[in-house]
């Protein structure tokens, strides 16, 4: 039952702001074909450093989850898939 004490860290005016700008962040770098959700984590890396360690997992998880859903745009408009995740979305266009 530690989890529960990060709660109050988690819903911060501060931590959903993060959260907000990782969402957009990372739908920006899912569209992007060619930039894997694996990728757009490992550009936004540096980003962190001067976070607190709930912050930064915080914009790490969310560029993570927003690039799959993002990639399904370009699958979808451009029939280019933007993540290895929406090759079946590309496909099911044809």
């Amino acid at each position: 039952m530690e989890f529960l004490g990060y709660f109050g860290a988690v819903f911060t005016p501060t931590a959903m702001l993060i959260l907000c700008i990782g969402t957009v962040g990372g739908l920006i770098l899912g569209a992007t074909p060619g930039l894997s959700p694996t990728m757009a984590v490992a550009l936004l890396i540096p980003f962190t450093f001067h976070m607190d360690p709930a912050q930064g997992l915080i914009l790490l998880g969310a560029a993570y989850t927003s690039s799959v859903a993002g990639g399904a745009v370009s699958a979808i408009l451009l029939n280019i898939p933007g993540a290895p995740a929406n090759i079946a979305t590309s496909l099911d266009f044809l």
